[in-house]
């Protein structure tokens, strides 16, 4: 009978048929593996740092990462489906989905995709990434492959990698890509985050469009200016930033009938409207899923109400942090189903330049700083 608390072992071996070798990188090598009893296709990474690196400490960092990794679940990102630890030899293998596909630098667009659109899942997954507070650390162009069905996955992350110097807060970092200049925070002062990794894109991208010769025929080139501006302030803030900047705009280029654009302006204009300023900063909720669940709640808590009975709970579908709002209730339930059902109509591309569209209005009202001397 089982116990809670009780650690259950289970012994049963998987059989795995070993195909061919697929790589080799700074921390060790990948194979192709099929598994028997399923017949899908398996890409195994051992952890086996070269140069010296197999320290107790990136071992470590190597076992965090899987723990991070198990809570990724986004569609242009690799997937991890298993783990196997030998701590005593300081090694382990990661169970990984096999991507069958080219390096984005050997991708060649067809009449599907087109450069902007491979730009764009690449942002949203650095996006989603910089959501859940995790840095790749590797970004190079074998690292972002584009699979048979022209989708791109993003793959091997940073594993317990090392720089030559260490990253602000004493966690290293690796950069295995061959740029003439990296960004000052890098360069000058060790300092590796999440606008260094929008330089690192935005470079990669130059760099393949200028040697594909597509420079010109690309619309988002103001875009990769500023991210790869040297001076971080001059830089994007942030990836969701760059979500932003690519929708300002897409609605009215996009095949959006009148109805939806319609029903997206009377929600983005109740919110607007309703905002009176933010204090201390704008903290947008970037989670579609949340932010569709949250509006479900509303509607479900509504359904007998003509107006929206408390606009908070409306904003705070869209809002974290503090504000003060418009406690009048002039908010028609009705408008709010309709972009709900708006929401779940469209297609993820759709839906997320819909918010996107939300969260630039929603940034353009005031901020109100307070400045005291008050600890807290």
């Amino acid at each position: 009978m089982l116990v809670p608390g009780e650690l259950v072992k289970f012994d049963s071996m998987k059989n795995f048929r070993y195909l061919s070798p697929l790589g080799s990188g700074g921390t060790g090598d990948a194979h192709l593996f099929k598994d028997e009893t399923t017949d899908m296709l398996f890409a195994f990474k051992k952890y086996a740092p070269k140069d010296g690196n197999n320290s107790d400490d990136t071992y470590r960092r190597f076992v965090d990462e899987i723990k991070i990794l198990f809570n990724i679940s986004h569609n242009s990102i690799v997937r991890v489906f298993n783990y196997y630890l030998y701590s005593e030899a300081k090694t382990g293998y990661l169970q990984m989905e096999y991507v069958e596909g080219t390096a984005i630098h050997e991708f060649q667009p067809s009449f599907w995709k087109d450069w902007e659109d491979i730009f764009k899942e690449v942002i949203y997954a650095f996006e989603y990434l910089e959501e859940k507070k995790i840095l790749h650390r590797d970004i190079r162009p074998a690292n972002i492959l584009i699979d048979k069905n022209e989708n791109v996955k993003i793959i091997d992350f940073g594993f317990g990698k090392k720089l030559e110097f260490e990253e602000t807060g004493g966690e290293s970092v690796f950069l295995n890509w061959p740029v003439t200049q990296w960004p000052n925070e890098t360069q000058l002062e060790g300092i590796y985050n999440h606008q260094s990794e929008i330089y690192f894109i935005g470079k990669l991208f130059q760099n393949i469009l200028r040697a594909k010769g597509e420079v010109e025929r690309f619309k988002f080139n103001h875009i990769l200016d500023k991210m790869t501006k040297l001076e971080q302030y001059e830089r994007y803030a942030s990836f969701n930033d760059i979500s932003q900047a690519i929708s300002e705009g897409v609605i009215s280029e996009i095949n959006f009938s009148g109805t939806e654009k319609d029903t997206y302006k009377k929600l983005a204009d109740a919110l607007v409207n309703h905002i009176s300023y933010y204090n201390d900063k704008y903290e947008p909720i970037n989670d579609i899923d949340s932010i569709l669940n949250k509006l479900g709640t509303l509607i479900r808590s509504s359904s007998l109400e003509t107006f929206i009975q408390d606009n908070s709970q409306l904003i705070r579908c869209f809002i974290k942090g503090s504000y003060a709002y418009n406690k009048k209730c002039d908010i028609e339930v009705q408008h709010v189903k309709n972009f709900y059902q708006l929401l779940v109509r469209l297609d993820p591309y759709k839906r997320k330049i819909v918010l996107d569209n939300i969260q630039t209005r929603l940034g353009s009202i005031k901020i109100n700083i307070t400045d005291d001397d008050l600890p807290f």
